[in-house]
């Protein structure tokens, strides 16, 4: 099957046997991708710089322990994160706000570096759990009513 042209999330889900220690080797070019897909969004007063994220994430991953990613808060800015597994399997993903060519580019070239290791995985998009729509905490949910084609206005 081959990738969307777009995406939202990016999953990268290692075999059930896989574990974070299997990304030892494969880590750091990975968090290089990242770094280098957040380079415009870089700020020059980051209190954390990439190579100290990059040795904290290696630390958890030699030890077996679920790493932090690369969540910076940059509004259009690229995010890798390791999310809880509910399956015990481990699993990362990048992320942007919006559907875009670059996170399936990155999720396809990250897919591709893990294979040439050896590093059984499987690949999904789009498979974030979004809820449903939420209102303001004490108010209903509002529901729309059509007033023409492609309009609508708020309810009375």
């Amino acid at each position: 099957m081959s990738p969307p042209v777009k995406a939202r999330s990016g999953h990268i889900i290692l075999d059930a046997r896989g574990s974070y220690k299997d990304l030892v080797r494969a880590y750091p070019e990975i968090h290089k991708r990242v770094v280098e897909a957040n380079r415009p969004f870089l700020k020059e007063t980051e209190p954390l710089l990439p190579e100290v994220l990059l040795e904290e994430n290696l630390r958890d991953i030699r030890a077996n322990r679920k790493p932090a990613g690369y969540n910076r808060q940059d509004a259009a800015g690229m995010r890798l994160v390791f999310p809880i597994p509910a399956e015990r399997r481990a699993e990362f993903y990048f992320l942007k706000p919006a559907r875009c060519q670059e996170v399936v580019q990155i999720t396809e070239r990250v897919s591709q570096l893990l294979r040439r290791r050896g590093i059984k995985h499987s690949v999904e998009y789009d498979r974030l759990p979004l809820g449903p729509p939420r209102a303001i905490p004490g108010l209903p949910l509002p529901v729309p009513t059509p007033i023409g084609p492609g309009s609508y206005l708020p309810p009375p």
